[in-house]
């Protein structure tokens, strides 16, 4: 027996039947999940130092490199690196502090790369009701500090400035995520930390918070570090992470206020603070000068203040690693070799 179907169920199958076949022959943008190499990346939250890898996993520049890449968040970078050496992690993010710091305690790790570097990233946040209206009322004050972070460095390069010996005010080690609190709650009379922390502190204080900065002889420098072995072992996978990374950076460049809603979002805090901040840093991937000479200037500083058992500043040109980024963006690489 014939059976005549409706001119619109026709149709319909028709539009179905086609869209299946389109559909299957249109090539993914993105390879398979199975098909990605997973690789995880211990970065410090909250903070503006995973600022270019927010962006490259929001963009899908990793993606396109064939890697999965998943995020382990730590509180500082003390605690990133610590996690890369013992093996929890491919890679860390990380201030040129701590992993002087590493170095200086016999880490084998190496820098990729420099991914950010912050002009007005750091700051000494002070209560008004304490007595503190100028750097030097800092003398005798209870300051919260989390201590072997480049917070510490920061603090001591302050003090110098006003002519404050360390053993002059008294320092309260505190975990970044408290600082906040602890300035608020009376705890602290001042905490020096970074962004977003102590713009924060400094809002909600108004008049009644004053900050200081290192006047530009400190800017921090955020960096991609890897253990050696890992580095040598995988020297595709880390091109490849470098990659990602400098397109990220460009993108950072090209279009500011779509990267600020992309970070406000993974840092959980509103797009108008990234607005306000994100002019006081420079997102470029490089290997430069002044890296180098921070890691030795802060090494100085560690050996004088008895903040390690080592004697001598080591050749930092030993722990950095210049291949990968060379062979992705040549033109990135500037230190004196």
């Amino acid at each position: 027996m014939n059976r005549q179907f409706p001119i619109r169920t026709i149709l319909a199958l028709f539009v179905i039947s086609a869209g299946i076949f389109l559909m299957s022959c249109k090539p993914s943008s993105d390879p398979p999940k199975e098909d990605l190499q997973k690789l995880t990346i211990a970065a410090i939250n909250p903070s503006f130092t995973g600022y270019t890898i927010y962006v490259a996993l929001d963009k899908g520049y990793f993606k396109a490199e064939g890697l999965d890449v998943v995020l382990e968040s730590y509180p500082h970078g003390n605690a990133t690196l610590k996690a890369l050496m013992d093996g929890k992690v491919d890679l860390a993010t990380a201030s040129e502090t701590p992993f002087m710091h590493a170095v200086l305690n016999g880490g084998k790790i190496c820098i990729l790369a420099s991914m950010i570097t912050g002009e007005k990233h750091l700051g000494v946040v002070g209560r008004r009701d304490r007595g503190i209206a100028s750097a030097k009322d800092l003398k005798g004050k209870r300051i919260g500090v989390t201590r072997g972070t480049n917070g510490e460095y920061f603090l001591d390069t302050v003090l110098l400035l006003n002519k404050i010996s360390r053993d002059e005010i008294h320092t309260v080690n505190i975990k970044p995520k408290r600082m906040f609190e602890a300035l608020m709650n009376g705890e602290v009379d001042a905490i020096a930390t970074w962004n977003p922390q102590n713009t924060k502190a400094q809002k909600a204080l108004g008049e009644g918070g004053i900050t200081f900065d290192a006047q530009g002889l400190y800017s921090p420098s955020f960096v991609m570090v890897a253990q050696r072995d890992y580095q040598a072992d995988h020297p595709e996978i880390v091109r490849r992470v470098l990659k990602a990374l400098v397109n990220a950076s460009q993108f950072i460049q090209q279009d500011p206020g779509a990267s600020q809603a992309i970070v406000a979002q993974h840092l959980g805090i509103k797009k108008d603070l990234l607005d306000e901040l994100s002019s006081t840093y420079r997102f470029k991937i490089t290997l430069d000068q002044p890296l180098l000479s921070a890691l030795e200037a802060q090494c100085q500083w560690a050996i004088q203040n008895g903040l390690t058992q080592a004697k001598e500043v080591p050749n930092f040109l030993e722990f950095i690693c210049t291949d990968a980024l060379e062979s992705v963006k040549p033109d990135g690489v500037l230190i004196i070799r």
